[in-house]
């Protein structure tokens, strides 16, 4: 079999290249959660409510999303307790679950259970972690939803599937209302003005990391201080997991290291999770609180990929997280937890920031514009290609 000229091969990458290149993003997919309810007629009141209250476009602007659809006689005993709108736009925001379970996951969970976050949890109006639901695949293959402030009387269960379109939107019919004290409160605009995201880290699985932040000079005040901010603040918790792996090193650096590497978690403006999935580009970069110095100059940039319902960030160390899960979103701070520690220098044992800090040489180089970091795959690609040309005879 006679082999294919080198400069053959080359052409074929080159215009495999030029194809991906000038193919179109990938669009986020859609939904109409008025539209997936309307074939149910029993559930015609639930569905009205998530319209009247406003969760409707809410759930519509997420890209991944599980809601707890009421049957009609029980959303009358609902509305007939006369609960002002925000109570009942609370109430009702505990059925929508900024995750996505359908039937198989529901009796898959790993232990047994999990914890998730909900729309009351995200609207940074439920103090603590009282907008979070336990999920428990219990004895019998029943499952249930409890609120994490409600009680076991106050559990809910899985009856059957009604809409699934999968790692996108689920809607599942459980047995009746959830509700609890926090969701039921008279809402508070002062409480809720503002979330506390060290609060929000401790309760929900970045508890490690909060730690990491209270015990790094400089880091609790940072932070505070973008909180506080009109423009908003965006943190990215690594999972305690992460975090437990990662401290052996941490603990070898520098003070001024250790404040860049919890700084790095941290970008200043807002945004909110259907707003890293849907940024016009494949990827994008983020302005974090981490930088050369106490001054704030030669910021570090995080690069965000953006796939579908997939959220990456990539530091300029190429190490990547991917994002989780969202622990509360209210304009203007948001928390997102990843699965990673990201680091946006070279280090070695208690050197610190021995080359400008990034672990590359900045000497005639613009700090203040971010390089082009290409992903992995295409690395990968690229030479496994130019291996097999090279393997080739010219000709």
């Amino acid at each position: 079999m006679p082999l294919v000229p080198a400069r053959s091969v080359l052409l074929l990458f080159a215009t495999a290249v030029a194809m991906v290149a000038t193919s179109p993003p990938p669009c986020l997919a859609a939904h109409n959660i008025t539209a997936i309810l309307s074939g149910r007629r029993d559930l015609s009141e639930f569905s009205r409510e998530l319209t009247a209250t406003g969760l409707a476009d809410d759930i519509d602007g997420r890209n991944t999303i599980t809601v707890l659809a009421v049957d009609d006689a029980r959303m009358a005993a609902l509305k007939a307790r006369g609960l002002p709108r925000e109570t009942l736009r609370h109430v009702l925001s505990l059925h929508v679950l900024v995750d996505y379970y359908d039937d198989a996951k529901l009796h898959a969970l790993p232990g047994g259970s999990a914890d998730v976050s909900t729309l009351f949890q995200a609207s940074g109006d439920a103090p603590g972690n009282a907008g979070m639901v336990e999920i428990s695949d219990r004895r019998g293959g029943r499952v249930s939803f409890v609120p994490q402030d409600g009680g076991a009387s106050a559990a809910v269960f899985y009856v059957k599937p009604v809409h699934q379109t999968p790692y996108n939107i689920s809607v599942l019919q459980v047995s009746g209302v959830l509700s609890s004290p926090a969701a039921e409160a008279p809402a508070s605009p002062e409480a809720s003005s503002r979330i506390d995201a060290m609060d929000v880290m401790s309760k929900t699985g970045c508890g490690r990391f909060a730690g990491l932040v209270g015990s790094t000079a400089g880091a609790a005040s940072a932070f505070g201080s973008h909180t506080h901010s009109t423009d908003g603040f965006t943190l990215f918790c690594p999972d305690d997991k992460a975090v437990e792996a990662f401290e052996p090193a941490f603990k070898k650096l520098s003070s001024d290291a250790r404040l860049a590497v919890v700084l790095y978690h941290g970008v200043a403006g807002h945004f909110s999770l259907q707003g890293l999935r849907s940024h016009s580009h494949h990827h994008d970069y983020l302005k974090t609180l981490s930088s050369l110095d106490d001054k704030g100059n030669g910021t570090f940039d995080l690069m965000l990929l953006h796939d579908g319902d997939k959220a990456t960030l990539v530091s300029e160390t190429q190490n990547e997280a991917r994002v989780t899960r969202t622990l509360a979103d209210a304009y203007p701070v948001a928390v997102y937890m990843i699965d990673a520690v990201l680091v946006p220098f070279n280090s070695d044992g208690d050197s610190g920031r021995k080359d400008g800090g990034d672990g590359r040489q900045t000497s005639g180089a613009a700090r203040g514009s971010a390089p082009w970091w290409p992903p992995r795959g295409w690395v990968a690609s690229a030479a496994l290609v130019f291996t097999l040309v090279a393997a080739f005879p010219s000709g």
